[in-house]
């Protein structure tokens, strides 16, 4: 793990304020372009003359040329940082709900230490003291692909705390993403059950 970079939660949310947001709707023969949404992260842009493009609850990449990706991450470029990795994890959630499957994960349920101790102070939080930090992460793997981890806490259902891996091209913003339980609280339970 190398160019470790912890961030508080504030760094994955959107930050510029932009006219002209897309509705979540998804009609059977509607064609739109959605790249105004990754124009709300300050360290993103989409590439000269793409687009990104929602058709019939699949995202897409429209490149320069006209020809259509299936990874809409394509369309997508930042300055190399570790807080750009960050937002266009973010971005990539954000893209995901407009699609039919949508997304498990919002900015408001990513967790970070000051989070996790409010929560605890007001009886929000039921799974104890964690031996570790939550804050979101940046660093590059042992290949040098940039990674990008995410907590989430989520209350539907059984109570958890998932965790969220984005593991980055190591020449573009395209990512795998990998999501999996962390922690289960099962209220019937007196302690909450962590996994590796």
């Amino acid at each position: 793990m190398r160019g470790k970079v912890l961030f508080t939660r504030g760094a994955a949310e959107k930050n510029i304020v932009v006219n002209g947001l897309p509705e979540y709707r998804h009609e059977p023969c509607a064609v739109r372009d959605i790249s105004v949404l990754v124009q709300q992260y300050s360290q993103l842009i989409v590439k000269g003359g793409w687009q990104v493009i929602s058709q019939q609850g699949i995202i897409y990449a429209k490149s320069a040329d006209d020809r259509l990706k299936r990874d809409a991450m394509e369309a997508v470029g930042g300055d190399g940082s570790p807080l750009s990795y960050i937002q266009a994890a973010s971005c990539y959630h954000h893209l995901s709900d407009y699609t039919r499957k949508g997304s498990w994960l919002s900015e408001s349920s990513i967790l970070d230490d000051s989070l996790v101790r409010n929560l605890d102070l007001f009886k929000e939080w039921s799974f104890g003291q964690v031996h570790r930090s939550l804050n979101p992460v940046f660093f590059y793997d042992s290949l040098l692909h940039p990674v990008v981890i995410f907590f989430s806490h989520h209350k539907e259902g059984i109570e958890t705390i998932q965790k969220s891996i984005h593991r980055f091209d190591r020449e573009s913003y395209v990512l795998k993403f990998q999501q999996r339980n962390w922690a289960i609280q099962d209220r019937g339970d007196e302690r909450s059950r962590y996994y590796k």
